[in-house]
């Protein structure tokens, strides 16, 4: 019997399809043919059966810490003003370039960005000097009657000398600092690298006013609604937080001969709301980031160094 007739009785016996070999006996892949495998068609929606009630998350939350802007000022340190330039606006932690200061002209980078705040909410926090060591904020509360809120509001107690420094050279006093932040939570927003960012713009010590002035600015903006369709007839009303966006851009302060730095400048953005496709999502934000203040659960990702003080900031040969 030939081989080919073996093969084909082994077949016939058994059901299996023998392995044929080529003249240097290897093994030689036998024909395949569209009944071998079964296709199957991808769903896209595989994950919906786990993700409704899916709880691998939930332990995050726990710990959910949203970045800040910073805004680098002649005082930081020579490494992120070498890599980013005076007065550009970064995100941190991640160090990540948001928009470059109009004045400088060595970089290619934009001058501005959009970005919408999607909650607000005031933290009052207790500082540690400089020069000491540890954690830099000593304590957090959200809540206004608490001593740290008290301490901050007051010109007289917001600062605080160190036990045992009574005696020192003022150079070598060290001084705890309670200080109110107005913080809104956002994202960036619109033709930007880092649209979609969720990012802290704060405002605290010498850009303190400026918070004021934003809260201002994002409360009086108001929108026509029609209230009865037949008539036509509408009302003002006040356009949603997360609804707005606005254009930031950082600029140079110098109130007087002592007190310069830089901070954000603010206006309407020229598309100042956002799309009727971006609503939703943006309204969830919302919840979602006010679900975790509510818990207590909202940490915003403080720098070592504050906005510059409102009293006197170092001379610099960049000022």
């Amino acid at each position: 019997m030939s081989d080919e007739q073996k093969d084909e009785q082994a077949v016939n016996e058994q059901g299996i399809q023998p392995t044929h070999t080529n003249g240097n006996g290897n093994a030689a892949r036998s024909k395949r043919i569209d009944t071998d495998i079964e296709k199957v068609s991808a769903d896209p929606n595989f994950l919906a059966q786990y993700m409704e009630k899916d709880e691998s998350l939930e332990a995050l939350k726990e710990h959910r810490t949203v970045p800040r802007f910073k805004i680098i000022q002649p005082t930081t340190e020579e490494e992120l003003k070498n890599t980013f330039g005076v007065g550009s606006a970064i995100v941190r932690p991640g160090d990540t370039l948001v928009c470059k200061n109009s004045a400088n002209t060595n970089m290619e980078a934009y001058e501005s960005f959009d970005f919408v705040p999607l909650f607000f909410f005031v933290e009052w926090a207790k500082w540690r000097d400089l020069k000491g060591t540890g954690d830099m904020v000593l304590e957090r509360s959200f809540d206004p009657t608490s001593d740290v809120a008290v301490r901050s509001k007051n010109a007289d107690t917001r600062k605080e000398l160190y036990p045992g420094h009574e005696n020192l050279q003022d150079n070598e006093k060290c001084y705890f600092q309670y200080v109110e932040h107005l913080r809104f939570l956002g994202t960036i927003y619109g033709e930007h690298p880092l649209t979609g960012t969720p990012v802290t713009l704060s405002f605290e010590r010498g850009e303190w006013g400026q918070g004021k002035n934003f809260i201002s600015a994002v409360s009086l903006r108001r929108q026509q609604v029609v209230i009865d369709k037949e008539s036509g007839e509408t009302v003002s009303k006040q356009v949603p937080l997360w609804a707005q966006v606005w254009r930031m851009k950082t600029v140079y302060h110098s109130p007087d001969a002592l007190r310069k730095w830089y901070g954000f400048a603010f206006e309407s953005a020229p598309e100042s709301k956002i799309k009727e496709s971006e609503a939703q999502v943006m309204y969830g934000l919302h919840k979602e980031f006010k679900e975790l203040f509510d818990a207590s659960r909202l940490i915003v990702q403080d720098d070592e160094q504050m906005s510059p003080d409102d009293a006197a900031v170092k001379e610099t040969g960049d000022f």
